[in-house]
């Protein structure tokens, strides 16, 4: 999700329809083990996960069904609740090293919520994975410059009676953790009194911020926080630097920053990374980057992820945070960041269907990758 995010995607999403008992005692003893502060130095890997996709239709605002030869995903263009999606997607990210999803969560009963529920949790492949929420705060919250509350505590209620219990739900140092969306736009110089009565309600909950972005990230934003983090990687380096060494390097720059500022305060930092972003297909405004670097020579697809492995996310591993670093994403497809295998038979292409050819790709080019995302996070972390 792109700084633009919450006025563009959150009205078309908030409305999507977008709920689930405890499995059994087997599931809770092969469930994987508790995340804590100490991981003995392995990175501990979230992936942002999107349970929203229902329509063939939908897939239409995905940029990639505009190029000339449509680049799908391997299991083509899925509803969320299926099972054999679910299964598919779990055993794709066990072969990623993938430890956990941060699912995207609108509301109680709207889709994203029954499908992570009845059709994830549910799902006897569950065990295989952790999971946490990603509260959609845009879709709960409203206006940045006018936001009510009003959902935010019955909304952690909800999460309790029906997540946080679960076996398999993402816990840090035994509290259930929750990834709030845009809490840069929603926490700073209001909505204190939210928080407060949030943690006295929940005093066990570990709560993780999308607070980071760009310079100049500070201490007294962090305190908030168990952890902070940030969701848009685009903006704050491909997106200001295009596919550039200067970019990694500018992201680099403000994670170190942000994390001695969270550090400060006693608060958490994990790094986010991403492989590219297109959101074309969705919204007018942001030019699309391609999964290479643009100024270094024969560079190729996947370059530009491994170097926010390498000299990004590796480096800022935070064992106060259960040393994690989190993916954007698993499947968010209308904005391009997805490192979910595509099917990997269309030609590599620098043009689509609009009228001059590359409104779509920018004239960059798009590599139908296979299992290239998963198969890289392997390969850098094992």
């Amino acid at each position: 999700m792109s700084i633009e995010r919450s006025c563009q995607i959150a009205i078309a999403f908030a409305v999507m329809i977008c709920v689930f008992p405890a499995t059994s005692a087997q599931a809770a003893d092969e469930a994987p083990a508790a995340i804590g502060p100490d991981q003995n130095g392995r990175p501990v890997v979230g992936v942002y996960y999107y349970p929203w996709y229902r329509r063939p239709g939908e897939w239409r605002r995905v940029m990639r069904q505009h190029l000339r030869v449509p680049q799908q995903p391997e299991l083509g263009r899925y509803r969320s609740a299926d099972p054999n999606v679910v299964a598919a997607h779990i055993a794709q990210s066990v072969r990623g090293g993938i430890d956990f999803w941060a699912v995207s969560w609108w509301g109680p009963q709207q889709h994203c919520d029954v499908t992570f529920r009845n059709a994830i949790l549910k799902h006897l492949d569950a065990v295989k994975l952790k999971y946490a929420i990603l509260y959609e705060s845009t879709g709960r919250f409203g206006r940045f410059n006018s936001p009510s509350y009003t959902h935010w505590i019955p909304d952690l209620t909800y999460m309790r009676e029906h997540y946080f219990d679960h076996p398999s739900y993402l816990k840090i140092d035994g509290k259930p953790v929750v990834f709030v969306y845009l809490t840069r736009e929603y926490f700073r110089n209001k909505g204190q009194r939210a928080l407060k009565e949030m943690r006295e309600k929940f005093p066990d909950l570990y709560l993780v911020g999308d607070d980071v972005f760009g310079a100049g990230y500070r201490s007294e934003w962090a305190k908030n926080f168990d952890a902070v983090t940030a969701y848009d990687v685009y903006g704050q380096s491909v997106g200001r630097l295009g596919g550039t060494r200067k970019a990694i390097e500018f992201l680099a720059a403000n994670y170190r920053h942000a994390k001695a500022q969270a550090h400060a305060v006693g608060t958490a930092f994990m790094p986010t990374i991403a492989p590219g972003y297109n959101d074309t297909a969705v919204r007018p405004g942001h030019p699309g980057r391609a999964r290479y670097f643009t100024d270094v020579e024969n560079s190729q697809e996947g370059d530009l992820f491994r170097a926010m492995i390498r000299d990004v996310a590796l480096p800022l591993l935070d064992p106060k945070g259960g040393n994690i670093m989190m993916v954007t994403s698993f499947n968010e497809w209308y904005e391009d960041t997805q490192i979910e295998p595509t099917a990997g038979t269309a030609p590599a292409s620098t043009t689509d269907d609009s009228d001059s050819g590359t409104y779509y790709t920018g004239g960059d080019r798009y590599v139908d990758y296979g299992y290239l995302y998963l198969d890289i996070l392997r390969e850098m972390l094992d």
